[in-house]
């Protein structure tokens, strides 16, 4: 093997962990947002009808 290959070797790795590590902190920042916008839904599904039925006992 020449120099030539043995730097291409060495740059495809490190371009190829630079973007694995890349999509590894794409992909958590997705996920993190999606788990926090599913907390979100979750409590105002859970809040909305105690909202109801807390004003309409409430007004009565």
């Amino acid at each position: 093997m020449n120099a030539r290959n043995i730097i291409a070797i060495l740059l495809a790795l490190g371009v190829g962990y630079v973007l694995w590590v890349v999509l590894k902190w794409v992909l958590g920042l997705i996920f993190t947002v999606t788990f926090a916008l599913i907390q979100v839904i979750a409590v105002a599904v859970i809040a909305l009808p105690l909202y109801f039925l807390i004003r309409n006992r409430l007004k009565s």
